[in-house]
């Protein structure tokens, strides 16, 4: 053990952040709250509601994005004719036989 008293100063500095209400009623509501929660536990539509709507809102989002990216690079991208492609004839030899893929 080493003489760091820096958990007891933790301590000592967490004890003024706790929550300890001097009146009983308090303590009464703050029970009730929780015993509340706890019956009112969700079925199982709720929970998926509670999942999927999060979900489907972010791969709408990311569906629009792509959208927005697909047409800005399309726009930016230069525009090229198919008489410009054909006139440069590209030509592929595989295991002897050559192809040329401008006729």
């Amino acid at each position: 053990m080493s003489d760091d008293r820096f958990l007891d100063q933790l301590r000592g500095d967490a004890a003024r952040l706790r929550y300890e209400p001097r009146d009983e009623h308090v303590w009464t509501r703050l029970a009730a709250r929780v015993r509340d929660r706890i019956a009112r536990a969700e079925n199982v539509p709720q929970m998926l509601a509670g999942w999927f709507r999060p979900i489907a809102t972010f791969l709408f989002l990311l569906a629009i994005g792509a959208g927005l990216t697909v047409a800005w690079v399309d726009r930016q991208q230069p525009v090229y004719a198919v008489e410009n492609i054909a006139s440069h004839p590209v030509e592929i030899t595989v295991d002897g036989d050559t192809f040329n893929l401008a006729e």
